[in-house]
């Protein structure tokens, strides 16, 4: 599968306020739609491409027109959002830039080139979504399988090409599938963390760092060392570790010799395991549990005490609250269970999602809420119980709008999941490992408790689109409920929202929801 015959698919490049319009003609023999993950929407979100839940499928043949004003800049990308399609290349970025006065980082680097973007994706060779074979980057790579040492130049990798002397911003995208976080470092480099999901932090100087499903992050490169070729490293987690996966790009100055590749191995290190130990990481999503019953600083559970944390980064925006602000806080979860035939369903709050059969947002006229939804309360009342059942169903958690809201999310599985939301960027307040199923199974009483700790200042609180739930763990997340719609809320690995890992957030009624016009309307 291929955009415009290419994988990834071409680069869309704007400028903030731009008004998109990107006609997707649907050459596969499968519906599709396009997700234009980072985009919020506000004026048209009959254009977030969530299949069934804003748009119907566009079917094979078929040719949609989407239109919409990009009101942020950033690191943002498009995909599909159905089944494994964006697994199989359908996915590219969408880079949105300020003017120079505007961006607040600007003074940083000298310059920002479209072919400086990364797209990393882990790869499958059939629809096995559990059999990891590769990953790439920009479709490159090495194969796993060659026996071929990593600097022979019959490899085929990406390269960046950077001048002595000047600075460079990064942008890096993961497209992950399954469940391989990556680690992303540069022989001999340092890296100037500047941005992440597209929105601008304070600088952190560091050495490497951990993407999970569909975050992003830009960092600028001072071009400084001696003109050769050096190794990008890129190395895979969790199933990715587990076939012992890794990719490389080349970084090449100019004046060195363009044929040549790095010397060594891609992963070789040339430090010793001490100054192993004093690398920099950001957002490293290596969490271990609290070893006492009181949980400690929001960074105390990190691998390493110079680990920077997802939640330790810091804006340079500030919320839109004061420090006043009461939060109506909601408690969700992300679980598993196994169905009757042994398969393994994926959920949130205790329900495996089914995709409704009419569009939530085009259709709102045709349906009751009550006889057409449902969630754990709903079920509830009707005497179900999902913590000991299997229950699935069309899962719709029904919050108010214009309201600052909170969302505590427990992760009741070993491995991390990244959280993502549709139609807004929220900020992230808390994150954090109990290790305890029964503490998590409990964690409203844990939070009335006041063991799930909180920022004590979020006025700098980083902001996120998509943030990992550590293992056996939590995070909180606030946002203004200024977005009324139906908004897909998951789990952005793919198997695990194919399987249900997948909810929708009915923000406000129907009355408070922008109307869709005749012409998209079903």
């Amino acid at each position: 599968m291929a955009v415009n015959r290419m994988v990834p698919g071409p680069a869309i490049e704007l400028c903030e306020n731009d008004t998109v319009v990107v006609d997707v003609l649907n050459y596969l023999s499968e519906p599709t739609t396009m997700h234009w993950h980072g985009v919020h929407m506000h004026r048209t979100p009959e254009m977030d491409g969530a299949p069934f839940i804003t748009q119907y499928p566009l079917q094979p043949g078929e040719v949609q027109r989407y239109e919409f004003q990009v009101d942020r800049s950033g690191s943002l990308w498009y995909h599909s959002h159905v089944g494994w399609q964006r697994g199989f290349g359908v996915a590219g970025a969408l880079i949105v830039r300020q003017t120079r006065q505007e961006n607040q980082h600007s003074q940083l680097y000298d310059y920002d080139l479209v072919e400086h973007t990364l797209i990393i994706q882990d790869i499958f060779y059939e629809y096995n979504l559990q059999d990891v074979r590769n990953i790439l980057v920009n479709g490159k790579g090495r194969n796993h399988l060659s026996q071929l040492p990593d600097n022979d130049n019959r490899h085929r990798y990406e390269r960046l090409r950077v001048t002595p002397g000047y600075r460079y911003r990064i942008r890096v995208i993961l497209n992950g599938i399954a469940n391989c976080p990556v680690e992303f470092s540069i022989e001999q480099h340092r890296l100037l963390m500047i941005s992440t999901d597209g929105n601008d932090i304070e600088p952190v100087l560091a050495d490497g760092f951990f993407l999970t499903s569909a975050e992003r992050f830009d960092f600028v490169l001072e071009a400084s060392q001696y003109k050769k070729n050096y190794w990008i490293r890129i190395k895979g987690y969790e199933l990715c570790e587990n076939r012992n996966l890794y990719q490389g790009a080349v970084l090449s100055y100019r004046g060195s010799a363009r044929s040549e590749l790095p010397q060594g191995d891609i992963l070789d290190r040339q430090t010793s395991r001490a100054a192993e130990e004093d690398l920099v990481l950001v957002n490293d999503f290596r969490f271990k549990p609290a070893n006492s019953t009181a949980m400690s600083s929001l960074r105390q559970s990190l691998d390493k005490d110079n680990n920077v944390g997802t939640v330790a980064l810091r804006s340079v925006d500030p919320v839109p609250w004061t420090r006043y602000t009461k939060f109506l806080t909601h408690y969700s979860s992300f679980g598993s269970r196994t169905a009757q035939n042994g398969e393994i369903l994926f959920q949130i709050s205790d329900i495996s999602y089914i995709s409704p059969g009419i569009s939530l947002l085009q259709g709102k006229h045709l349906y009751q809420d009550d006889g057409y939804f449902c969630n754990k309360s709903s079920l509830a009342a009707e005497g179900r119980n999902c913590e000991r059942e299997l229950c699935e169903c069309v899962n719709v958690m029904r919050l108010p709008a214009y309201r600052p809201l909170e969302m505590v999310v427990a992760n009741y599985l070993q491995s991390t999941h990244p959280f993502h939301v549709h139609g807004y960027t929220f900020r992230l307040v808390g994150q954090g490992v109990l290790g305890n199923l029964n503490d998590l199974r409990n964690i409203q009483e844990l939070d009335r408790r006041g063991r799930l700790p909180r920022l004590s200042d979020d006025s700098a609180a980083v902001a996120k689109d998509t943030v990992q739930i550590p293992g056996q763990g939590y995070i909180i997340v606030r946002f203004l409920s200024n977005n009324p719609g139906f908004w897909l809320y998951h789990c952005h690995v793919e198997a695990h929202a194919v399987q249900g890992m997948v909810a929708v957030l009915k923000i406000g009624e129907d009355h408070q929801m922008k109307n869709i016009p005749a012409r998209v309307r079903c």
